[in-house]
């Protein structure tokens, strides 16, 4: 064999035989066909479809909603380019078709799109196909002379491969060794606010070998992130600054005065390894500047800003003992007091603060037992409690988070017998009548995770699963004018036990058009 050869021999089903029909004139590489590809790829979009999940064309007929896959819907017509928005209209020029449809005629057209079955309905039929431009489907239909599904799921096969040469209706590009780049769609890039930008401020990952955990002293910041079709979402990171020694995780962070406090937490996993060191990081002059320690070492704690204090309460010191103490620092005093107690020592609970008022919710306590408890806390009288939680049997690693005149509890763990599990549901507090209700439920667990509030906005990130052990390196963003939570994309590594907010942006916001850049981009 000549050496200007190279062979590609993958794992190959007993099925799969040789073919030259695809294979380029100056290829080197063999080609194989597997046969029953078309059928494998169909019956996994259709169990998709089944599962809701990449779905990106809704159609609202009257007043049901189907909802399914554009680029196969696309390669089921004459006109693909009508069931791809443009930048004008978020809604393609066949989703506005949805009032001319019936039930009846699009679920013929998605049966035909997805397995390739001609349904020999009526009138129903025939104008959904007019209307779609379905024009295989309704010359089945109308001559009433049908072909095999496989016949038909391998014609729209062949029209995605055409689209694909043209580009159309690709929602990744690929780039290869050599430079080459493989057609993708353009994406819409939007920035964060201009005056700051999601910052993910240490925690704890594991190494590229799987083989131990390594805690963080990054400090990334989100400077954009990209929204393509369907569920394509990409965050573009950047290094702002390292946290000086030692790393951690397990810590608070606090914005106050454009500033951002780092505190306490773990450096490592043993008995010794607790911290009560705080420092602090002038965003605007990009630098660090050590302040005195906590009166009190501690992880899994909280900390909120209220009347220019800083206030650390609660939390563990070692595995099996939890804290009640709360202490608050002053930046003008630059020191740290004891202030009331809590009624429980706890770990692992949440807090915020709405209109003035410091609450605290859930918790594990020393016997590691897992807490419903809602409360109100004064740094002079101390708790006073709320209604408790109203969803499952208590709550611990979970995130509170003001939304307007509520508070969101989301996230966390809750207690099993035996044992603890993931938490997606969440709920929502309203102080005024001191009541509970429901709240759109997370789409993936996020135990310990890192949470934020910005422009009206929920955002949970990070964190790990009780039911899986792995850590999550998703960003969730929930949005009170869409009422659910979306995907952002993705953090540069799946951190667990972070800390994250919104920094004051030093620099101003340049816009790009690419969806790539020499920045650190995640999916």
């Amino acid at each position: 064999m000549q050496d200007a050869w190279r062979t590609f021999r993958p794992h190959l089903h007993e099925e799969a035989v040789h073919s030259e029909a695809f294979v380029p004139k100056d290829s080197d590489l063999l080609w194989y066909v597997l046969p029953s590809h078309p059928q494998s790829l169909f019956s996994r979009l259709q169990a998709l479809r089944e599962e809701g999940l990449l779905l990106d064309c809704t159609f609202d007929v009257q007043g049901s909603i189907f909802r399914a896959h554009r680029l196969l819907l696309a390669a089921s017509s004459q006109t693909p380019q009508m069931f791809f928005p443009c930048k004008q209209n978020p809604q393609s020029e066949a989703e506005e078709t949805s009032h001319c449809l019936t039930p009846l005629g699009l679920r013929a057209a998605l049966k035909f799109a997805y397995c390739g079955q001609v349904d020999l309905g009526g009138e129903e039929v025939l104008d959904t196909c007019q209307h779609l431009n379905f024009e295989r489907l309704r010359e089945k239909s109308k001559s009433g002379v049908t072909t095999s599904a496989e016949k038909e799921t391998a014609k729209t096969l062949e029209n995605i491969k055409n689209m694909w040469d043209r580009g159309e209706g690709c929602d990744i590009t690929i780039r290869a060794e050599t430079g080459e780049s493989y057609p993708g769609t353009r994406q819409q890039s939007q920035l964060f606010s201009g005056s700051s930008v999601l910052a993910l401020v240490g925690g704890d990952t594991v190494d590229d070998d799987f083989m131990k955990r390594v805690p963080s002293r990054t400090v990334w910041s989100a400077q954009r992130f990209h929204r393509g079709p369907g569920l394509i979402r990409a965050i573009e990171w950047k290094c702002v600054t390292n946290i000086p020694e030692p790393a951690r995780f397990r810590h608070c962070v606090c914005l106050l005065n454009s500033k951002l406090y780092v505190l306490g937490g773990r450096k490592y996993y043993g008995s010794l390894d607790v911290l009560k060191s705080a420092m602090r990081f002038d965003v605007l002059q990009k630098k660090w500047e050590e302040l005195p320690d906590m009166l009190r070492q501690r992880d899994y704690f909280s900390a909120v800003c209220l009347g220019g204090r800083i206030y650390v309460l609660g939390g563990s010191w070692d595995y099996s003992q939890c804290l009640n103490e709360v202490e608050s620092y002053s930046p003008e005093e630059n020191s740290w007091r004891m202030d009331h107690p809590l009624d429980t020592a706890v770990c692992g609970h949440a807090a915020a603060v709405l209109e003035g008022q410091i609450y605290i919710s859930g918790g594990c306590d020393s016997h590691h037992r897992c807490l419903p408890i809602m409360c109100g806390y004064d740094p002079v009288r101390g708790c006073f409690p709320r209604a408790p939680m109203s969803v499952g049997a208590g709550r611990a690693g979970h995130a509170m988070l003001v939304l307007g005149s509520r508070l969101v509890v989301t996230g966390g763990l809750q207690p099993l017998c035996p044992g603890f599990g993931d938490q997606l549901l969440c709920e929502v507090y309203d102080p005024q009548s001191d009541s509970w209700s429901s709240f759109p439920a997370l789409p993936r667990p996020h135990l310990s995770p890192g949470a934020t509030v910005h422009d009206g906005r929920l955002y949970v990130v990070g964190g790990s699963s009780a039911d899986t052990a792995r850590d999550s390196k998703w960003v969730h963003c929930y949005d009170p004018k869409k009422g659910c939570w979306e995907n952002l994309g993705a953090m540069p590594f799946p951190y667990t036990d972070l800390a994250v907010c919104f920094l004051p942006s030093p620099d101003p916001p340049v816009k790009v058009n690419s969806f790539l850049n020499e920045s650190f981009s995640t999916k």
